[in-house]
């Protein structure tokens, strides 16, 4: 099962750039009883694989604005090391329960404003 939730989140990240290590997070820590932490961690190693073939994809027919994409990069580094060292200070519960707020959030958000 674990292989099948990897290529699920594969494809979706993808397809969508969002979405895919939510499924990988609620499937190991609900369904495989994993440590929240330890699973936020895991999902952010995943995803960063993932994200580097699917950028490889995209840029079959995708044009980058290279500098930008550095920059961007590089702010995204400094602040994911920053926001993974504040995580292991925050309890279980509250990330879960954020993630999810986040994830209603978004939902609503892309269907009463996404298509426009």
């Amino acid at each position: 099962m674990i292989y099948f939730i990897g290529i699920l989140c594969g494809i979706l990240n993808g397809l969508f750039a969002s979405g895919a290590g939510q499924i990988l997070v609620v499937y190991l820590i609900f369904f495989m009883k994993k440590e929240t932490h330890l699973v936020r961690a895991v999902s952010v190693a995943v995803l960063a694989t993932s994200s580097i073939f699917a950028i490889i994809g995209y840029s079959s027919f995708a044009k980058y604005d290279i500098t930008k994409v550095i920059v961007l990069g590089m702010i995204a580094a400094i602040s994911g090391f920053i926001g993974a060292k504040l995580m292991k200070k925050i309890p279980a519960t509250v990330l879960n329960l954020t993630s999810g707020i986040l994830i209603v959030l978004l939902t609503c958000y892309k269907i009463f404003f996404g298509g426009k």
